[in-house]
């Protein structure tokens, strides 16, 4: 299975998937307590920084997975990672003057 993309594309369908499956979670879950039982703690400030954190760490996840999936199957998964031994200058000691 060939997965093409790169992590611009990626963290656009996080978002997307994010704020459709939270979003439209938490909106219908409100309608429904506000709309047949007329409770109204779900309109609070409480819900809705709860539903907000758990979106951006739910986002931040499946960005997370869609590129580990891609380096494993996708184009990233042909990279070749050579080492390189670079010499540096040995430190000397300054002389006094």
């Amino acid at each position: 299975m060939e997965f093409k993309g790169n992590p611009a594309l990626y963290r656009r369908i996080a978002i997307a998937v994010t704020l459709y499956v939270n979003g439209g979670a938490f909106i219908i879950f409100a309608l429904i307590k506000y709309a047949l039982y007329g409770d109204t703690w779900v309109l609070g400030w409480k819900p809705v920084l709860i539903t907000l954190l758990f979106s951006v760490w739910f986002g931040r996840t499946m960005y997370r997975w869609m590129m580990r999936l891609d380096a494993r199957y996708g184009r990233g998964s042909g990279w070749l990672l050579e080492s390189v031994r670079v010499k540096l200058p040995e430190l000397r000691p300054r002389q006094p003057r």
